[in-house]
């Protein structure tokens, strides 16, 4: 029996355009060494994780202008099946500025929000998708919302999914997070400063951490990573389950920016095929740090993954 599909859902895709040069001056001209553009939004860095881990991801998202086609024609080279929503308005462009130093600066354009018509569209092609491959798929939603959607639009694609029998993992901020962790999602993502917003409270130890975790999943997840950088990973991988800590061994980095992505990437792979506990977390973990040395973000290489499995540092708390 084949793996279940990873259907990986973006409402704010972007092309992500990584601008190399020996430091950045802020109020001056910059040139650029080096300039590249990569089809990106963190569902598309989903994507492209699973897809590396050898699984038929599926990417559905809104796209315009030249720049969404060029995302559309990059995805599928990359094997991934695009599920292309037009839009009038054109997809947006995010710049990723790496100094000779190893000092990341992000620009995130916010997106320009889908009309009416278009929004029903999507809600339309993602319902079709879960239905159409039904029990054991794995729905991953994530990514910000652009202007225009309110916070709940997750909560209807999630419904969707759970009526057809998927699993669903979400990865979002602010408001939206907190509707999406509501709505009962089977696995939820976040990073240290997400899970602080949701919670209005600072998370500075681990083991306030690991109470934020298990605050989230009182609130209707039935699974929670935290993300912490360099720190690892700490993952509730059910209610009254185990907490499992996971970190990476040290790196000589190129860029974090995706390394969130390229860990529910391989949580996704995992549950896709019915992996769990510690096997599950080494392979998340593992990617995650693989992006590190990525070309890009999300472009991770299933060789380097897997040497660095056996690197990361797992342990089980009381």
């Amino acid at each position: 029996m084949p793996d279940a599909p990873i259907i990986c859902v973006s409402v704010n895709p972007a092309m992500d355009r990584r601008l190399r040069l020996g430091s950045l001056a802020v109020g001056e001209v910059n040139r650029a060494e080096t300039a590249h553009g990569f089809a990106g939004g963190k569902a598309a860095h989903v994507a492209m994780a699973a897809r590396a881990l050898a699984a038929k991801a599926v990417w559905i998202g809104f796209l315009g202008g030249p720049i969404g086609e060029e995302c559309s024609r990059q995805m599928n080279d990359l094997g991934i099946q695009v599920v292309s929503i037009p839009t009038v308005s054109s997809t947006r462009v995010n710049l990723e500025i790496i100094e000779d130093s190893g000092r990341v600066t992000e620009i995130l354009e916010p997106g320009v929000g889908p009309t009416a018509a278009e929004k029903e569209n999507f809600v339309q092609k993602c319902t079709e998708a879960v239905r159409k491959h039904g029990k054991g798929t794995v729905l991953v939603i994530s990514g910000s919302l652009p202007v225009g959607l309110k916070p709940n639009f997750y909560v209807s694609l999630i419904q969707a999914a759970r009526e057809a029998g998927a699993k669903v993992f979400i990865d979002t901020s602010g408001d939206a997070l907190r509707a999406s962790s509501e709505a009962n999602p089977d696995f939820v993502k976040t990073n240290r400063f997400e899970a602080e917003s949701l919670l209005g409270r600072p998370l500075k130890t681990m083991e306030e951490v690991v109470r934020a975790a298990s605050e989230i999943i009182q609130r209707g997840s039935a699974s929670v990573a935290i993300t912490l950088g360099k720190e690892g990973l700490i993952w509730i991988e059910r209610k009254n389950g185990p907490v499992w800590i996971a970190r990476p061994p040290r790196m000589n980095l190129i860029s974090t920016v995706g390394c969130g992505d390229a860990t529910l990437g391989g949580f996704a792979r995992a549950s896709a095929q019915s992996i769990g506990g510690e096997e599950a977390l080494r392979l998340a973990a593992a990617c995650g740090a693989a992006n590190c040395v990525a070309s890009a973000p999300g472009r991770i290489e299933l060789a380097v993954v897997q040497s660095l499995i056996p690197q990361i540092e797992v342990q089980q708390l009381p």
